[in-house]
């Protein structure tokens, strides 16, 4: 039945709501740059750094609640659907509360891996680009044939997601733990923020 707990949120799910938190996270950043308005806001609020804390701070709870409705929607639709041949799994079983937290917080580091892009890039199209290679291009660019390109791999928003969110199998050529997937999590989401915030201080467009 352990096979049965990746449905509850599937590769593909998970890659939708990365990248479309992704773009929330790059139009935060980007909709005042392009309209101007972002001058004015700095002349209001001259703390600029301040500024942008407030909008990481916005982004990160509004797409923590959208990445939690969307994992536990996912659970629940395919355990309805699951349920219909007796082989639904609930929330208390093995590996399900791990893929609902792994499938939550993998909206806010995209969203906020979108706004560091985008404070560094200031350009909408090639923020989009840039996060989408990041977050969606990157991973599938890399395998587990030698330790380098799998230490890679694991250093990615993707991987670092599927590992929280499922069993590692027994022969894996290169196991990693659960704590260092949380890690690359920490650092991409603490990574991104910081350069949102202090980036602004370099100018206005």
């Amino acid at each position: 039945m352990l096979g049965l707990v990746p449905d509850s949120f599937p590769p593909g799910s998970a890659t939708m709501l990365m990248l479309g938190a992704g773009a929330i996270g790059a139009i935060a950043v980007l909709g005042e740059y392009t309209t101007g308005m972002i001058r004015t806001t700095f002349t209001a609020v001259p703390a600029r750094g301040s500024v942008m804390a407030a909008k990481v701070a916005v982004v990160t709870v509004a797409t923590t609640g959208f990445g939690a409705l969307a994992a536990f929607l996912s659970y629940g639709v395919a355990q309805a659907v699951l349920s219909g041949q007796d082989i639904a799994v609930g929330l208390g079983h093995t590996g399900i509360p791990r893929l609902l937290l792994a499938s939550t917080l993998l909206a806010p580091v995209s969203a906020l891996v979108g706004m560091g892009v985008a404070a560094l890039v200031r350009h909408a199209v090639i923020a989009i680009v840039a996060t989408t290679a990041l977050l969606f291009v990157l991973p599938t660019l890399l395998n587990d044939h030698s330790r380098l390109t799998a230490s890679l791999l694991h250093m990615t928003v993707l991987q670092a997601w599927d590992r929280i969110g499922r069993e590692q199998d027994a022969g894996e050529q290169w196991p990693w733990t659960v704590g260092g997937a949380c890690v690359v999590l920490a650092v991409w989401a603490l990574v991104s923020a910081a350069l949102t915030t202090f980036s602004a201080n370099r100018r206005d467009q």
